[in-house]
Formats: C-alpha cells, sequence, structure tokens
C-alpha cells in the first residue's frame, strides 16, 4: 500500500492533524493500535451520569480549537462552566477547605498567606531574573516567597501535571511566569506592562455528550481512512520517504506525522540514539473515580470547581472535581456526582493498589468531607498506569532532540502532548499548526 501521509495515533493530536489534512487532501491514513479512537479523551456514560476518565474541560485559548469546533458542528452543543464553579476553587488551609483568592481583595483578606508572606510579595519586582532554567519550587520561592509556592502554586500544578515541583521545570511547566520574568525582569511588572489589547478572559468547555462527541465527529467525519487496530511495529526510513511495517502488512509513504506516546515512539523508531532520548519522559499514574450521591444525602456541600491537595495535607487524593456543580447535566437533578484524582508522582504507590480497597479508602475521605451518609448510587473507574507526562528539568534536551530527529529526517513530524504543551488545545493547536507545515 502506498499513501502520501501516515499518521499514527488518533488521539486528540492524531485526530486534529486528519480534520485540518483531511481539508486539503484525502491521501491519508490514521493508523490506531487499539478498537477506539480518542487516546486520553475517554467519556462514559452510564446511569444518567457522564464521567470523564481523561480531561474534564478544554480551554478555548486558540483559534485551532474554535476553528476545528466549527468545521464539525460542534459549536450548538459546547457546555460551559456554571459561573460560581470558576469563581470557587478551594485547597486545604489548617484541615479547612478554604477559598482560592480570586480578586485582590479577596487576597489580601485570605488566610492561605501569611502576613509577613503577603508583604514578601511586594518585594517581587526587585528580584534578579535567571540566567538559566531551574526547577519550580526554586523559581517561585525566590520570586514570591516558599508559603506561596506551598499553599498556591503546588496545590495548581497538582491539579495539571500531579508532579513534584522540585522536579518540573519552571520553564516549560510554568510558561506563562517564566516569560513575563524574562522579558520583563519581574511577573508583577510583566502582567503591568506587556500588551493589554491581547489579554482576554479564557474560556473552558465541554460538550453535553462529553469530550468524546468531539473525537468521535472528527473520527465519523473521516470515515474509512482510520484503520483500528493496526498496530506499529516499526518505522523504517527508505529513501526520502518511510515504511511502516505491521506483521507482514507494509504502508510506504512520504510524510508521517507521528503522535503516540513516548514510550510507543521509543519502541519503533530505527533511531536508536533518538530513542534513547525519549526515555527521558516520565509518566505518572492517575486513578480516576467517580462517585454519585443523592442530593438529600450531602450535609456538607461546596459550590464551586472542585478542592486540590498539598503534600502536608496527608490526605489520599490528589483532587476532587465538583463535577455536578461544573456541569449540572453530567448527573440526575437528584443527584450529584464527584470525580476524585488519585495518585501521581507523590502517591505513586496508591495505583498499585487493588481497585476495590483502594476505592474503600477514598469513599471513606470523600464522605466525611462533604457529609454524606446514605446510599451510594453510582461508581466509576478508571486507571491510567502511565498518565500525565511530567515536563521535569529534561524538557530542553528532549525538545532538542525531536527538533534535530526531524531536521535530519525530512517530512516525519513528530507531536504530542509531552512536550510543547499538555492541554488538549495545545494538542489541536500542534495538529493544525504541523499540517501547515
Amino acid at each position: 500500500m502506498k499513501v502520501d501521509t501516515v499518521i499514527i495515533g488518533s488521539g486528540i493530536c492524531g485526530l486534529s492533524a486528519a480534520h485540518f489534512l483531511s481539508k486539503r487532501h484525502k491521501d491519508f491514513v490514521v493508523l490506531e493500535e487499539n478498537d477506539k479512537v480518542g487516546g486520553i479523551i475517554q467519556t462514559q456514560i452510564s446511569k444518567g451520569f457522564t464521567c470523564e476518565n481523561g480531561p474534564n474541560t478544554v480551554l478555548l485559548n486558540n483559534p485551532a480549537i474554535e476553528t476545528l469546533i466549527k468545521d464539525l458542528g460542534l459549536w450548538k452543543n459546547i457546555k460551559f462552566p456554571i459561573e460560581s464553579s470558576n469563581k470557587n476553587r478551594f485547597v486545604f488551609q489548617n484541615g479547612r477547605i478554604t477559598k482560592i483568592p480570586m480578586s485582590i481583595k479577596e487576597f489580601v483578606l485570605s488566610p492561605l498567606l501569611s502576613f509577613s508572606s503577603k508583604c514578601r510579595l511586594l518585594m517581587e519586582p526587585f528580584v534578579k531574573k535567571h540566567n538559566k532554567n531551574t526547577n519550580v519550587f526554586d523559581f517561585v520561592s525566590r520570586r514570591f516567597g516558599k508559603e506561596f509556592h506551598d499553599n498556591l502554586i503546588e496545590p495548581f500544578l497538582t491539579g495539571v501535571y500531579a508532579g513534584d515541583t522540585k522536579k518540573m521545570s519552571a520553564k516549560h511547566s510554568l510558561k506563562m511566569f517564566w516569560n513575563l520574568e524574562q522579558s520583563y525582569g519581574s511577573v508583577f511588572r510583566g502582567l503591568i506592562f506587556r500588551d493589554r489589547t491581547r489579554i482576554k478572559k479564557i474560556k473552558s468547555f465541554n460538550f453535553s455528550g462529553g469530550l468524546m462527541q468531539l473525537t468521535n465527529q472528527i473520527s465519523s467525519s473521516i470515515g474509512s481512512q482510520i484503520k483500528l487496530n493496526y498496530r506499529v511495529e516499526k518505522i523504517l526510513k527508505k529513501g526520502d520517504g518511510y515504511v511502516i511495517i505491521n506483521g507482514l502488512r507494509k504502508i510506504e509513504c512520504n510524510k508521517v506525522i507521528c503522535t503516540i506516546p513516548s514510550y510507543s515512539l521509543k519502541k519503533i523508531i530505527w533511531d536508536k540514539t533518538f530513542s534513547k532520548n525519549l526515555e527521558l519522559v516520565q509518566y505518572n499514574p492517575i486513578d480516576v473515580f467517580h462517585f454519585g450521591f443523592y442530593n438529600k444525602n450531602i450535609k456538607n456541600y461546596k459550590k464551586g470547581f472542585g478542592l486540590l491537595t498539598k503534600p502536608s495535607d496527608n490526605k489520599s487524593f490528589l483532587g476532587i472535581l465538583f463535577s455536578t456543580e461544573i456541569f449540572h447535566f453530567v448527573s440526575p437533578s437528584d443527584s450529584k456526582l464527584f470525580t476524585v484524582l488519585v495518585g501521581g508522582e507523590r502517591q505513586r504507590e496508591f495505583c498499585e493498589i487493588q481497585k476495590e480497597k483502594l476505592e474503600l479508602v477514598i469513599l471513606k475521605e470523600l464522605e466525611k468531607l462533604i457529609g454524606h451518609s446514605g446510599k451510594l448510587i453510582f461508581k466509576n473507574h478508571f486507571r491510567w498506569k502511565k498518565g500525565i507526562p511530567q515536563y521535569n528539568m529534561y524538557q530542553e534536551d528532549l525538545t532538542k532532540s525531536i527538533k534535530l530527529f526531524q531536521k535530519k529526517n525530512r517530512n516525519f513530524h513528530i507531536i504530542g502532548n509531552y512536550f510543547d504543551g499538555l492541554s488538549v488545545s495545545d494538542c489541536v493547536e500542534k495538529g493544525e499548526r504541523v499540517v501547515n507545515k
């Protein structure tokens, strides 16, 4: 079989690339080793509950994601979070659920930082900028103080990466803060003097049928050009083109867009030096639990987006999403759905515990937290053994090795969520960008 372009992987990166490529020509195939598309986007609907086993929301923060939604005719299906969920996000402080300040007035009155720590923030413009990349813990502690890191930044990044801030790259994990510091010498100064015309409130969203409505719609529009249960065993270079091998089957192509995780790519690529560089990438495991309860049995309920933890809280979970308070459609009207995330860097061993045993521990903590007594009416569980790729200090070397490989191998493009942007909207943008090349 011969084709112009082979796209390996049908996660959001691969599907986005396929969609934008289909607007130009049809001479391509998408190869997926599993029996369904979607990658980390996995929606499960059961008994009136809509559960997201992967991302729960997507940012509407670039033209590519807007174009994709409109092309697919899904704009009418967009659901934006309930306003109270955007305004109310929580962390623990001295064992109590405490609101994260969302305004200057709330920040001044917030118990999350001591008076001395709030005063310490005034010194940030006088802190010298970093001459080289450093880890998130050192970057934030130096610029804003350790208490700011511990009580605000660490919980926030737990919700994004589930990682260790002493290992995470400031340049890649806190990209906006890093760029402001490098450009203006201070984060605060940068927030004041950067181009105000480009600043707008970024919305997040889901769909009435869950996020898999997006991936399924792309899949439907491409149709037979997606080959499921097609496991790529080896990629070889042949002249100016490439050969994709699956057992006795071969596909010859001029171009490759590879979107699979680094741990999969390293096994099939012909370049052994590049394969070793891909081994740098660490993925943290995540267990996702969904629990449904009747409203009448919940006594201590917060209206908001959710609750994040830090290591000193000594909780068995990383965070809880108050799913029904974000989107009412995810549960029946007489019930509430909670999504509990467990694992990551600091709870890696939890993701090796038998599901039933871990569930009992998590359920007990959740019920105590929300004051629930009564019947559990719904539960769901999904385990990601290799869940979230970490943007640790190796990111610089990894990115350089990918660029060098692509330079040496014309028309071989690599995109994925393990570098240059983790979010779904980042992946969509990368899919469009690689097609434009």
